[in-house]
């Protein structure tokens, strides 16, 4: 038993300081209270971007999201804050798909610049292309119904409230110096998109604003048909290489955000991302061919430049045709008009027969094959070969009227 040897002055005074304390406590504390600051509350800190994470072909991961390229919370799909949008004047069609288009650079590299063909990427670089449809409504639930719609404007992010994402292609640089293109495709949820090495089939119904329908079998491609249109520099064979960013394709203004519309070029070069970029003035440009202000020529030029020619020219797949559609050949008399299909006859190509004799008849587009391989599907006569499985109308009304007003001697 412990004895208290407390005296008791010493319990009053105890008691008599633990009840002032009380007493503070309950009136809100000491005099001083009113000069101390109080402290802020902590406003959470929002979670950084995962950095972009860049695979070998023989690593692809199953999931897109692992690359980090694009984020989707199956409401919105963004681009990773280290990833630049970019836009063609003229884009290549894919049976109205909607595209936004991307590239990411490793930090402390640079892309060297080439007026002359495409850009070259350091090792580690990757574009990632993204199609998508707008939202519309069918006739047969087994067929997802997208708008029969042009796209105008790119933007930098996808509502998918209203769009509808197919399938995400990625070409990335390898250690070794080659291009390796891999495709995935969105899962129902659009939250992801998995890796389809084989390509996939997905049903679409296009949903014309007059209300013409029109069922199609959309294509997304296997890893290995990216061969048949990038090895632009081999005729077929060996490597591939990005078609798009060549820079007359990406000599336009871009709409980064509300406040900040650039020339692409001229943003590249500003963010370091350009070697050896001479400046604006003397980069070359390709026409829009939307844009009615300029000549039909020139929209029909840029037209198969970026359509045709990756395999329609010197080093292209279809070099052996002697018909070159590249943005050099087409409208020149040298060495003759055939290299670009006036008064040339198929060479492989057995055609419907009379009157189709030649590829370009001047001012007889209704007889040219050039426009009867643009304006059918069925095999042996599409073309291009691969990525098409409805007509572009619009693109085909502008060949047809080039075609149509090109005063050039009849052929015989």
């Amino acid at each position: 038993m412990r004895v208290n040897t407390m005296k008791p002055k010493q319990l009053a005074w105890i008691a008599a300081t633990t009840l002032s304390m009380g007493l503070l406590v309950s009136c809100g504390g000491s005099d001083n209270t009113a000069n101390e600051t109080p402290t802020p509350p902590v406003t959470p800190t929002a979670p950084s971007e995962p950095a972009v994470k860049i695979f070998e072909q023989s690593t692809a991961p199953d999931k897109l999201s692992d690359w980090h390229f694009v984020i989707s919370d199956g409401k919105k799909l963004s681009l990773n804050k280290n990833v630049v949008p970019y836009d063609l004047n003229t884009p290549l069609f894919s049976d109205y798909s909607f595209k936004l288009r991307a590239l990411y650079v490793p930090p402390g590299k640079q892309i060297t610049y080439k007026a002359d063909g495409s850009i070259e990427f350091p090792i580690g670089s990757a574009m990632m292309k993204t199609f998508y449809y707008p939202k519309a409504t069918g006739t047969d639930a087994a067929y997802a119904a997208v708008a029969r719609q042009s796209q105008t404007v790119q933007g930098d992010s996808i509502d998918l409230a209203n769009n509808l994402l197919v399938e995400t292609r990625v070409l990335v640089l390898q250690p070794n110096g080659t291009w390796s293109g891999l495709p995935y495709l969105w899962d129902a949820d659009q939250k992801d998109a998995k890796l389809k090495i084989g390509g996939a089939d997905v049903k679409l119904e296009l949903v014309g604003a007059a209300g013409a329908n029109e069922k199609f079998v959309y294509g997304v491609p296997n890893a290995q048909s990216c061969q048949q249109c990038h090895a632009t520099q081999s005729a077929g064979g060996q490597g591939i290489l990005p078609i798009g960013p060549k820079p007359r394709n990406l000599n336009k203004t871009y709409a980064y955000s509300a406040t900040v519309t650039k020339n692409q070029l001229v943003h590249w070069d500003e963010l370091k991302l350009l070697s050896g970029f001479p400046g604006i003035a003397s980069a070359p440009v390709n026409a829009d061919w939307r844009d009615t202000t300029q000549t039909v020529e020139a929209r029909a030029k840029a037209y198969l430049d970026v359509n045709c020619a990756h395999c329609h020219s010197s080093r292209g797949a279809a070099f052996q045709t002697g018909l070159m559609l590249d943005i050099d050949s087409v409208g020149t008399t040298s060495p003759s008009t055939s290299q670009w299909g006036v008064c040339k006859k198929p060479l492989a190509y057995g055609g419907p027969g009379a009157p189709y004799r030649y590829g370009i008849e001047p001012g007889q587009a209704d007889v040219s094959l050039l426009l009867y391989r643009m304006s059918h599907t069925t095999t042996g006569d599409v073309m291009p070969v691969i990525g098409r499985q409805v007509n572009h109308t619009e693109g085909n009304a502008l060949v047809k009227d080039w075609i149509n007003q090109l005063s050039l001697p009849p052929c015989r």
